[in-house]
């Protein structure tokens, strides 16, 4: 119960909900029975593209993107699987250029929606890990590279805003030709939602030469992105305005092992880190909200808990997203009774409002992702492992739900009843995005033997 006893002191109150297993009986759940996108393996990790140039309103067709392994048909690489009517996907294609010739950029894939519609999927080439291969086209083609200023080498991270505009970071292909380590800092090109091209290209040079890891950029409606990492056992944030050089580095804190970190970043000159470390069998996780000018203070810490059934967090932790209505909210995985559940809260410039739990009696609740809707709303997803015949969660036999939730009243972030999405079965590497359009959501994860499966959740305008 130590957890319990480190967020009264942010001002917090507990509100539970329950994920009974009646409701998963009884087949009640708004979402559609998993199916295979194709019976190929995937690689981790595939994930759902929507392009908009608003968080209610589609520019193009939506995609699933993942990455086939080799032995698929067509070979390894990336495939796109374009969402037709319902947001049921199709057939998953290799993306092409106008000549048919394919572009076949290799996983781990970053994949995001584009100006005009568009989707732009970021790779390494074939036969060289450190080469990058950017594409971007339309969900049914065609395709073309896409190159960055500088020749940059395979991606490190990407990010989108709202009107469409695309932020990429890779690491220079310079150092690597001048002999200079090429983790002592990194470019970041923008291609803004009115261009078809990278418009902005800058060198955000890093603390030193070691390693830079867990790179995260954010972007605001100016095209401005912060960049947040972890280098020699620190958590660093650098901005890059829209225009003119990058601003002064900013070192926010220590951080231990597995660093997860999530960003945002808002019109008004201010922005969020979140992020989750290990030390030992312990999780932390902490927040910094800046001032005005994305200066940042002293971090504040969310939870601390003894990770619960020898499990390590789940990698989605923590998870922070802006709503249409342009608040925050941020869910983590905390440890309450001996197990995980998942904490939601809504966050504005006052700070953390009060913190909702979603758990299930005797059974650890493992957060998968966190997604933006089009109507003030967000969805959350989790995993909840069976038990095993030692009484240690089974990883390999896990349901999966999600709860539909709102920005309510007094600072507090509202969910409702867990949904079932799928029964229990393989489940790695959750993801989910909203159809702008539709209000539907499609939920995606890499399943049995590695096939890639997707849900769909119909419309519903209520928690």
């Amino acid at each position: 119960m130590a957890a319990h006893r480190q967020l009264p002191a942010l001002g917090a109150r507990f509100l539970n909900l329950t994920a009974l297993l009646a409701v998963a009986a009884a087949g009640v759940t708004p979402w559609s029975a998993p199916a295979a996108l194709s019976p190929c393996a995937g690689e981790p990790a595939a994930r759902v593209v929507f392009p908009s140039d608003s968080p209610s309103q589609a520019t193009g067709a939506g995609a699933i993107v993942w990455s086939a392994a080799a032995g698929c048909a067509g070979g390894e690489g990336a495939r796109v699987a374009g969402i037709g009517a319902g947001d049921v996907p199709g057939a998953s294609a290799i993306a092409r250029t106008a000549a048919g010739r394919p572009l076949p950029a290799h996983g781990p894939l970053l994949a995001g929606g584009a100006p005009h519609g568009q989707i732009v999927i970021a790779g390494s080439a074939p036969g060289d890990a450190t080469a990058g291969l950017l594409v971007q086209g339309a969900v049914g083609g065609p395709f073309a590279a896409l190159q960055p200023v500088g020749a940059s080498t395979a991606p490190l991270a990407l990010a989108t805003a709202y009107l469409g505009d695309v932020a990429l970071a890779s690491a220079p292909a310079r150092a690597r030709d001048e002999g200079v380590k090429a983790t002592s800092g990194f470019d970041v090109h923008v291609e803004r939602f009115y261009s078809n091209r990278f418009a902005r290209d800058v060198t955000a040079r890093a603390a030193g030469s070691a390693p830079v890891q867990e790179l995260t950029l954010a972007m605001d409606y100016r095209s401005e992105v912060l960049a947040v990492w972890v280098q020699s056992g620190a958590i660093y944030a650098r901005l890059l305005p829209g225009r003119g050089a990058a601003r002064p580095l900013q070192r926010l804190a220590r951080v231990g092992e597995h660093p997860h970190i999530a960003a945002l970043l808002s019109d008004d000159g201010r922005a969020i880190v979140v992020w989750s470390e290990r030390r030992g069998a312990q999780t932390s996780v902490y927040i910094d909200r800046s001032g005005s000018g994305v200066h940042f203070g002293a971090a504040q810490l969310l939870e601390r808990v003894e990770d619960p059934d020898g499990l390590t967090a789940p990698a989605a932790s923590p998870s922070l997203v802006r709503l249409s209505s342009e608040s925050v909210m941020l869910a983590w995985a905390g440890s309450a009774a001996g197990r995980w559940v998942v904490r939601t809260a809504s966050v504005d410039m006052s700070g953390l409002g009060i913190v909702g739990t979603i758990a299930a009696p005797g059974a650890d609740v493992l957060l998968g992702c966190l997604a933006a809707g089009p109507a003030a709303d967000a969805l959350v997803l989790w995993t909840q492992p069976l038990p095993s015949a030692t009484g240690l969660p089974d990883l390999e036999h896990e349901s999966i739900f999600a709860a539909r939730g709102f920005d309510a009243a007094h600072q507090r972030a509202a969910f409702g009843a867990p949904e079932l999405v799928a029964a229990p079965a393989t489940v790695h590497d959750l993801s989910a995005a909203f159809d702008p359009d539709s209000d539907r959501a499609v939920a995606v994860w890499q399943g049995e033997a590695g096939r890639i499966e997707y849900s769909v959740r119909a419309h519903s305008a209520t928690p």
